[in-house]
């Protein structure tokens, strides 16, 4: 053999020998690298995974504050005499508009009062568990609850009449695939929640596909629970992949079972460039050597720039600055990755500007909500009358409007209101607002205004601001009452029929309001008049708008007059609260899906004794 092929082919040895060990050092690299990054990524997901439980806890914090400060809750917690169904009525509908899983009420002893998980239990005293005395302590606590195999993120509140403690209400939203799985997008790893050695919520993958449930418990099992914040995780195996996962216990709870989190990341995923990387080399190396070391240096000056610029670029775009573009240079294939670039990022801008403008009038619909539900009478005393309202809005912001207030102190009676905005949503909302600020205001500056100028001044002030103003053509159907102590009612306006069921005979009559409506012309007070009627001890007056008789069923009939006139007559005798949640649970029952606005007050006059004797 000659000399040049013995150099040659020692050579040749030499340089596989390099490659070869090259690429073994290249991937065990690689694969450290990987499981370091794994571990560390890990450890932020966990970090992460505690500040959204942090972030969903304050929350749900704000909303057990608002829903604890609802005149209804307090009532039917605060009254002794309220009916259990009547209770949970409330909470279920608070529950609803929650939207929670877990919705219960005690006394102010810690007592069980409603649970809508449990409708029929009651009485069972709660105050030992740690939850419901720091509250019923502190006024406000949150954690982590268990029942019937279930976790649950939970929030209390202390529940206040005045300035006494009056009971605690508890909120919380089960912590389940769904809800783990929602962390999971923003942790881009695998969340899962164990509760004494069972998973009770288990994500997707980082990428979004599925794993065996039970191969993940039995490697879960093994894995150590840790608080330490630079714990090393502990390499499973699930199926025929690796995984890493750490486990921490699940701050919060204070009970006597055993509740554990993880974050795992799949370990085959992350070494899988390292390998890719590996056999790429040694295919290089199998068809040359020599011209692989020479492609490599070439290709190196040509590639090397605009991939680094790209490299460069996405780094610019993972850090949110989306208003970098990519310059398009170099070869074909990196021209046309740099165009395709900035057109994904160009859509991803758009995107997230849509996303933030939503953002922005959901954030606007719900304070506008807010304030339309803070301006609703609240528990009002009108000496002669039992009053039960309510007002169910068809979206966020409603535009019907009722309103119960006395002028004056020492006024022998008050003004009532009620009306319907054409349309609903935010624009009838504000209408709304409008009604209810100049009613008031007339109503308390001279409490013996006859209605009829009331009307005049508010179609005046709605007919200049929603023309005018708003550039629009809305009207509004309304009616203003001021009743007196000896049960005289002087109207106006044009609404829909007052009912009156008199005591006397258990029947109902229809007085229509007549008029024009407001907002619709400049000038109605040639078309408004004051009229009269007369309640007697006993008699009911029910007060309402067309969300109440012209509800549709699925076939599109309207439930009617006649219908609501029978359900008023057959509960006539009962509590005047008893009465509206008669009619409204009527109405839901004959349409499920509410189409409109829906407002209803419920009053019974009691005469003055002097007058009865």
């Amino acid at each position: 053999m000659r000399f040049r092929t013995i150099l040659l082919a020692v050579m040749v040895a030499l340089i596989a020998a390099v490659l070869g060990v090259t690429i073994g050092r290249v991937a065990f690299t690689i694969q450290t690298s990987a499981r370091s990054a794994v571990a560390e990524d890990l450890r932020r997901s966990r970090d992460l995974f505690s500040s959204i439980r942090s972030y969903r806890e304050s929350l749900h914090k704000s909303e057990v504050h608002v829903v604890a400060e609802e005149p209804r809750l307090k009532a039917v917690v605060a009254t002794e005499d309220v009916s259990h169904e009547t209770v949970l009525g409330v909470a279920f509908e608070l529950k609803k508009a929650l939207r929670s899983d877990l919705f219960l009420i005690t006394d102010g002893d810690g007592r069980l009062v409603a649970d809508v998980l449990e409708p029929t239990a009651q009485g069972f005293d709660l105050s030992p568990n740690p939850l419901i005395a720091g509250t019923l302590k502190d006024g406000e606590r949150a954690g982590v609850w268990t029942s019937e195999g279930a976790v649950f993120e939970v929030t209390a509140r202390r529940l206040e009449f005045g300035t006494t403690p009056v009971g605690v209400l508890v909120i919380g939203f089960k912590l389940d695939d769904r809800m783990v799985d929602s962390i999971r997008r923003q942790t881009a790893s695998l969340i899962a929640v164990e509760l004494d050695g069972k998973l009770v919520a288990v994500s997707e993958l980082e990428d979004g596909g599925s794993i065996d449930r039970a191969a993940l418990a039995a490697g879960l099992a093994t894995v150590p629970t840790s608080t330490d914040p630079s714990a090393a995780p502990t390499e499973i195996t699930v199926g025929d992949e690796r995984y890493l996962a750490l486990a921490a216990p699940l701050a919060g709870y204070s009970g006597t079972a055993t509740i554990r989190f993880f974050v795992v990341r799949s370990l085959e995923r992350a070494v899988a460039p390292a390998r890719s990387v590996a056999g790429v080399v040694l295919r290089i190396g199998a068809v040359g050597l020599s011209v692989a070391i020479l492609l490599a240096v070439l290709l190196a000056r040509g590639l090397s720039r605009p991939i680094d610029e790209l490299l460069g670029f996405i780094k610019e775009i993972t850090a949110g600055r989306l208003d970098k573009r990519a310059e398009a240079k170099g070869p074909v294939e990196i021209r046309e990755l740099a165009d395709a670039m900035n057109r994904m990022v160009s859509e991803l801008d758009e995107s997230r500007r849509h996303m933030a403008a939503k953002e922005r009038l959901e954030k606007e619909m719900e304070i506008s909500s807010r304030i339309q539900t803070s301006i609703l009478p609240r528990r009002v005393d009108v000496e002669g009358l039992e009053i039960a309202a309510r007002m169910i809005p068809a979206t966020e912001v409603g535009g019907d409007y009722y309103d119960v207030f006395i002028g004056r102190p020492g006024d022998d009676g008050c003004w009532i209101g009620i009306g319907d905005v054409a349309g609903h949503g935010l624009t009838s909302g504000l209408i709304m607002l409008m009604v209810q600020s100049v009613v008031s205001a007339l109503g308390r500056a001279n409490p013996n205004t006859p209605p009829r100028d009331i009307v005049r001044v508010l179609n005046m002030v709605l007919f200049e601001n929603i023309r005018g103003r708003l550039g629009n053509d809305e009207h509004v159907t309304f009616s203003i009452m001021r009743y007196r102590r000896d049960g005289t009612i002087t109207f106006a306006g044009a609404h829909e029929e007052i009912i009156v069921c008199r005591a006397a005979t258990q029947k109902c009559e229809l007085i229509a309001t007549l008029g024009p409506w407001v907002g619709a012309m400049n000038d109605v007070g040639h078309a408004v008049t004051d009229e009269k009627l007369r309640l007697m001890d006993g008699d009911l007056m029910v007060l309402y708008t067309d969300g109440v008789t012209e509800a549709r069923n699925a076939a599109g009939a309207q439930l009617g007059m006649d219908r609501l006139l029978d359900t008023i007559e057959a509960n006539q005798n009962e509590p005047v609260e008893r009465i509206r949640d008669k009619i409204l649970d009527e109405v839901a029952a004959f349409s499920p899906q509410q189409d409109d606005d829906i407002t209803l007050l419920v009053i019974r006059y009691i005469a003055p004794k002097e007058r009865l004797a």
